[in-house]
């Protein structure tokens, strides 16, 4: 091998940039994505490091966006990082064929920021898989796609080296790779059963298995069995088979192991000893030698054959001597059991390339660690639904990964000596795929899942909260604060305010100018805050927030006393989407456009024709009902004819997932955002787009406060945007 990778052709080499121009928010703009994130680990001095951490937050968005979303979202990431200086030169980079150039950030949260983060790298669709692999002393970081795309790049540079289509319908289901005659390959299956093997340094398919009949392969791993590259594969028909990857074009296979059905599979070296690890139904975490195909079995008896279809091949490599083919059972095996966690597995991570005796393994309730040599389960178990794992080896010490829902990936010290580390942050979609990888000394973490992006950490730098050894991205104007999750905006005693709810069950008020935190914040809800209303009732400035629980707390917003508490099924209803404030009261809008009274216990209004309910405003002397949400096409409706007002709102390439209305220079506007991270800004009378901003995340709530300024929660953040 030649120590280059590509995909069919030539790399092209680009040089890091070392002149200063990581502080030229002109080149940061303009520049090819390419040449400025080769530029990144060259940064030196705070002002170079926080610029690379900017433009490193939202990376998989700037490779493949023109200068004018680049320049939007460099100008947003610049204040979730606090670089106030940054983000003004932003702010003023020319940029040509500009339309919507009438909106700048004035201020936002930094909570979805890490500076442990390396490289943010787009995705064509949702990651279902990734994989790390090692060839002579370089690194790939592979992934698998929901559209059946195989993608491969460098961790340490983050740039990509190649791309191809593997053909799966339905696209990755699974995926593993491995070294083999000194080159990369990687290892795919579908949904369809089919196995491909990918020369990664060709970017060309040089292999395919199949289990044969009507069975499908639906596991897979790769191991390395006297010192030969092995696949070892699971399949509906209960047998585990483990194939030649040196011999792609030999189709039967070198052992055959009768295990039942495997949700799960993953391989190990315990004792020197390659062994396959299976989880199945019954929760069972069973092991077996990759060498005779024989299950250990619990209680310390040593190994039993598991009757395989057939003998193994003259030429799969012998177990050692001493090793599970020894009928006294004297063996590393011999404490073994199996472990029985009364639920499905379906989820397991081992570490194959190191002999670190640990596998993960996750149900519907837990995720367990086990010792693979003794069967004893270890301590620093991580509750929760683990939708993937990785093991790594930091400091000497095994360290899990583990990927969840919402974009939550857990950094775990396993050693039971030291506490977790703060988890890897920016991911806004449940995390499909966890690798790791060394590279020259350095330790990385690969990541990637449903917001079609592939993530890579610097590990190294996990253990110092966060800071990736100390590089810091500056301070972040509004602290750590949990993800906001509800928006809303009022006028406090003459000062405009912006009131958030997240994930803490708190509710914050802030300086709408600066974005600081006013007082302390508003206790009392039991889960995370996910409605948020204000305005004037019964001649007080009232407050309403609602949390996932569907506990209410009603509140005067200029004293902060509460007022009175509501449980009652009108206010905790699911079908609740938003409340409003109609001539003076509280009013619940349903997801289907439909307006409850909720002091008069009555329906009110005329329910329009379309359903999917985004907000309900005054405007013009009217009461209009905003709908499209999970459409493509905002829709404005009299609330008490029923009737359209104006035309329909189209431009959004996604479903519409927010939006609010209020008055821009004295006429009527709606705001729209989408789950793509675009906000449009829309004359309601003309129908007529005047606005637009990018952002690196889906659009989670809009609110359009009374002096024309935009509050937008985008992932975890909010953001403020004010008319240039």
């Amino acid at each position: 091998m030649s120590g280059e990778f590509s995909s069919g052709g030539p790399v092209d080499e680009v040089a890091p940039v070392v002149d200063g121009r990581l502080t030229d928010p002109g080149w940061l703009v303009t520049a090819a994505p390419e040449q400025v994130a080769a530029a990144l680990e060259g940064a030196v001095g705070p002002r170079e490091v926080t610029a690379a951490a900017v433009y490193r937050a939202s990376g998989h968005v700037h490779r493949d966006a023109g200068p004018v979303v680049r320049r939007q979202v460099l100008a947003l990431d610049a204040a979730r990082c606090g670089d106030r200086e940054l983000l003004a030169g932003l702010t003023e980079v020319p940029v040509r064929q500009e339309a919507d150039g009438s909106w700048t950030v004035q201020w936002a949260t930094g909570t979805g920021l890490d500076s442990r983060l390396r490289h943010a790298l787009p995705a064509p669709a949702g990651v279902t898989a990734v994989a790390t692999v090692v060839v002579e002393g370089r690194g790939l970081a592979v992934a698998g796609c929901a559209d059946g795309t195989l993608l491969w790049w460098d961790p340490v540079t983050g740039g990509q080296l190649g791309r191809a289509a593997t053909g799966h319908p339905g696209g990755v289901r699974g995926l593993a790779t491995a070294v083999v005659d000194g080159r990369p390959v990687a290892v795919t299956v579908g949904s369809d059963g089919t196995v491909l093997v990918w020369d990664l340094d060709e970017g060309e398919p040089v292999g395919e298995y199949r289990a044969g009949g009507d069975d499908r392969i639906f596991t897979l791993a790769t191991a390395r069995v006297g010192g030969r590259p092995v696949l070892v594969a699971g399949s509906t028909d209960g047998v585990v088979r483990v194939w030649d990857l040196a011999a792609p074009a030999r189709a039967d296979a070198l052992l055959t192991i009768r295990t039942g059905h495997v949700p799960a599979l993953a391989t190990a070296v315990v004792d020197g000893r390659p062994v396959a690890v299976t989880g199945h139904a019954e929760g069972a975490v069973r092991r077996w030698d990759l060498t005779t195909g024989r299950e250990f079995r619990a209680g310390g008896d040593g190994a039993e054959d598991s009757g395989p279809f057939a003998d193994p091949p003259s030429d799969l490599p012998a177990a050692a001597e001493g090793g599970a083919g020894d009928d006294d059972g004297d063996d590393g095996f011999r404490r073994c059991i199996t472990l029985e966690v009364n639920a499905m597995t379906h989820l397991l991570a081992t570490d194959p390339v190191v002999e670190c005796p640990v596998a993960i393994s996750a149900n519907a309730y837990e995720t367990y660690v086990w010792d693979l040599a003794t069967g004893e389960q270890r301590s620093g178990d991580a509750p929760g639904f683990a939708e993937a794992a990785a093991l790594a080896v930091l400091d000497g010490r095994p360290t899990a990964l583990l990927g969840f829902g919402r974009g939550r990936v857990a950094v775990l010290d396993l050693s039971a000596r030291r506490r977790p580390c703060r988890p890897l942050i920016g991911h806004e979609g449940t995390v499909r795929g966890a690798a790791a990888v060394a590279v020259q000394g350095r330790h990385f973490a690969v990541t990637g899942g449903d917001d079609r992006s592939v993530r890579i950490w610097d590990l190294d730098g996990a253990s110092d909260g966060g800071l990736g050894g100390g590089r810091a991205t500056g301070s972040l104007p509004a602290g750590r604060a949990a993800p906001v999750r509800a928006v809303t905006t009022a006028v406090v005693d003459g000062r405009p305010v912006l009131v958030t709810g997240g994930a803490d069950t708190e509710v914050r008020i802030r300086d709408l100018d600066g974005g600081g935190q006013l007082g302390g914040p508003l206790t009392g809800h039991t889960a995370a805050v996910e409605l948020l209303t204000a305005g004037a009732v019964e001649g007080r400035l009232t407050l309403l927030s609602r949390d996932r629980h569907e506990s209410v707390r009603i509140r005067d917003l200029t004293t902060r006393e509460e007022l009175h508490g509501r449980s009652t099924s009108e206010y905790a209803s699911p079908s609740v989407h938003s409340f409003a404030v109609v001539e003076g009261r509280f009013v619940a809008v349903t997801s289907e456009g439909r307006v409850w009274d909720l002091s008069a216990h009555a329906w009110i209004g005329v329910q329009p024709e379309q359903g999917g309910a985004l907000a309900l405003a005054a405007l013009g002397g009217r009461h209009l009902l905003l709908t499209g949400h999970r459409t493509e096409t905002a829709q404005l409706w009299d609330l008490a004819t029923g009737d359209r007002t104006g035309p329909p709102l189209t431009g959004h390439t996604g479903t519409v997932s927010a939006g609010a209305m209020g008055m821009l220079d004295g006429r009527p506007a709606v705001v729209t955002g989408c789950g793509d991270g675009t906000v449009r800004v829309w004359d309601a009378a003309a129908g007529r787009r005047i606005g637009a901003y990018a952002f690196p995340a889906a659009i989670g709530g809009l609110a359009l406060a009374q002096d024309g300024r935009l509050a937008v929660v985008f992932g975890p953040d909010v953001a403020v945007l004010a008319r240039r």
